[in-house]
């Protein structure tokens, strides 16, 4: 049994048993979409979608390509990273990554890499499921360090650079 294969059947399982009697469980992080974004963050959604126009463009033109890449099945080592916005308040988000464990039509099964989750201090991936249209950036890693995509993660890093540049 492929390692994905097994991590997904051991999410799956956890969910059909549900939390345990008495355990204290931290909410689930929300994946945000422009249609599904409370009234009170859409404002701070709709300034980064204004922002990021140009590179998240590029990267939801791409994102069938590397779509049908992960279908077909991407070599030992690599893996696919998919960019979402997760509730951070109740007026703002934060930008997480999620590693895609599964793909069934339009929808996402991936873990919500640690950092990216609800609960602050989170070390673990948590399991989520999300709609493809909250996907705004894709990174393939390769297992030799190489990667393909991270358009909107490129650009950011570029205005850093540029801001950090002397004024003469």
């Amino acid at each position: 049994m492929t390692k994905p294969l097994r991590l997904a059947l051991l999410l799956a399982a956890a969910a059909w048993l549900g939390p345990q009697a008495g355990a204290a469980q931290a909410p689930a992080p929300v994946v945000l979409t422009a249609a599904t974004a409370p009234a009170n963050v859409r404002p701070a959604l709709v300034r980064d979608e204004s922002a990021l126009a140009d590179p998240v463009r590029e990267a939801l033109r791409t994102l069938p390509r590397a779509k049908k890449r992960f279908l077909a099945g991407l070599p030992n080592g690599d893996q696919l990273l998919l960019s979402v916005r997760v509730v951070a308040s109740d007026t703002s988000f934060r930008r997480a990554s999620a590693r895609v464990l599964g793909w069934r039509g339009g929808a996402v099964q991936a873990l919500l890499l640690p950092g990216a989750a609800a609960s602050a201090g989170s070390t673990e991936p948590v399991p989520v499921s999300f709609p493809e249209a909250a996907v705004f950036d894709w990174t393939l890693l390769r297992a030799s360090g190489r990667a393909e995509g991270n358009y909107v993660g490129r650009y950011l890093d570029t205005a850093r650079q540029l801001e950090r540049l002397p004024l003469r």
